[in-house]
């Protein structure tokens, strides 16, 4: 699999679907995730007419008005609480692996900041899935100040220490 980490807007990386991280089941859908109110109604319509869905389970919407084919849904947190690095964790492999089941061969998911503990468990998802396959490209995609420094510094080469069957390179920003 190869690991591509990029800064900018995760609706513009050309991918099959993009992850919307939402806050918990009762957001599925809800337009106040950006990336939900992008995609438009249909997505929304289609996210809440399917949920909810809980930490470590992903749900496959079309992309509505975006430029990829599928969102995943993979709630991170139960509520609007602190992001808890073992949900993380679940919800990331939850969403790789449900881009495996619908044969979708790349995938954005947003760099999520909120601290060391919880990029090591979006990293540990990553290495784990990567011996199960299913999927080829996966982009880390950061928004956030800190991301973009992170980006320049090389941060998430050194972290995913590459094995045989994963190559991590960089992009410059998106946007």
């Amino acid at each position: 699999m190869k690991i591509v980490a990029v800064w900018g807007d995760i609706t513009q990386v050309d991918v099959d679907a993009v992850v919307c991280a939402e806050a918990g089941p009762r957001e599925i859908g809800r337009r106040n995730d950006e990336l939900v109110r992008q995609a438009g109604q249909e997505v929304e319509s289609e996210a809440q007419a399917r949920g909810p869905i809980h930490v470590g389970e992903a749900m496959l919407t079309t992309g509505g008005r975006l430029r990829c084919k599928y969102v995943i849904h993979a709630p991170m947190v139960e509520t609007s609480e602190a992001l808890d690095p073992e949900g993380v964790k679940k919800s990331t492999l939850a969403a790789l692996r449900c881009a495996a089941g619908g044969r979708l061969r790349s995938l954005a998911i947003p760099a999520l900041a909120s601290g060391e503990g919880v990029t090591q468990a979006l990293i540990s998802a990553l290495k784990d899935f990567d011996e199960e396959g299913g999927v080829e490209e996966v982009f880390i995609v950061g928004r956030e100040r800190r991301d973009r420094k992170r980006h320049q510094e090389g941060d998430w080469k050194q972290q995913l220490a590459p094995n045989d069957s994963t190559s991590v390179s960089s992009l410059p920003p998106t946007s």
